[in-house]
């Protein structure tokens, strides 16, 4: 019996169990606690996570980055909308909030939008994060999902581990 018992703990040391409940991802940009149930798409061309692995039918989380620009701070809230119009091809978007946060301590912006799609309005969440780049952490809520809190929660406990 106590044999087994140690085969197991040693068994789950080695394949990096987590707490019940905790879903962290970590690679050599970043580490954070992801949403219940999200995973990494397999084969997806941009870092993206949804439900189950599967962003098909439900929401998702992307991550990309750019080279660090120095008018980061300089854009309005007009300004946000129609990059966002540009840079994500959506005809009708909404810019509902932008705040100013801070994200492993760097200056960040939370952008929150309403996008209408062909299955109906969802929610566009954006982080964008001013560190030794751009970091763009963007979640497409879809309507009915709850997980715009979640997301809230990820950001909070997003850690910076390195370069893209």
């Amino acid at each position: 019996m106590k044999r087994a018992a140690v085969l197991l703990l040693i068994l789950l040391l080695l394949s990096g169990c987590a707490s019940p409940g905790e879903n962290t991802y970590s690679d050599a940009c970043f580490s954070a606690t992801l949403p219940d149930g999200f995973s990494r798409v397999t084969n997806a061309p941009i870092v993206c996570f949804a439900p189950h692995g599967n962003p098909m039918r439900e929401s998702s989380i992307t991550f990309n980055a750019t080279e660090l620009n120095w008018y980061f701070d300089a854009f309005s809230a007009d300004e946000y909308e129609a990059a966002l119009k540009e840079q994500c091809g959506y005809e009708s978007l909404t810019l509902t909030d932008v705040k100013d946060c801070r994200v492993d301590g760097n200056r960040a912006k939370r952008i929150a939008c309403r996008v209408e799609l062909d299955q109906g309005q969802h929610d566009l969440i954006v982080y964008a994060v001013s560190a030794d780049r751009i970091y763009f952490f963007t979640l497409l809520n879809r309507e009915g999902d709850p997980y715009t809190e979640p997301f809230d929660a990820m950001m909070k406990s997003l850690r910076f581990t390195g370069d893209v």
